[in-house]
């Protein structure tokens, strides 16, 4: 994970930008994540997304985000 990460990020956010491929438009990424984890939480979705990322597994179940309104 890299170290220029602000520490007023909570943890799922850290370990999920930790995951992140390729380099430049980190404030985008950081915005990205966090209101990815926002969505997920509200369908309660964000350990399923945590694992699959994690496990890199085709055995994970599929994440569905809500659209925008």
């Amino acid at each position: 994970m890299t170290s220029i990460l602000p520490f007023n990020h909570s943890p799922v956010v850290k370990r999920l930008l930790g995951w992140k491929k390729g380099e430049g438009e980190e404030k985008w990424s950081e915005k990205a994540v966090k209101s990815l984890v926002k969505k997920l939480k509200k369908s309660g979705n964000l350990e399923e997304l945590e694992k699959a990322v994690s496990t890199q597994s085709p055995g994970t179940k599929c994440i569905t985000i809500a659209r925008s309104s």
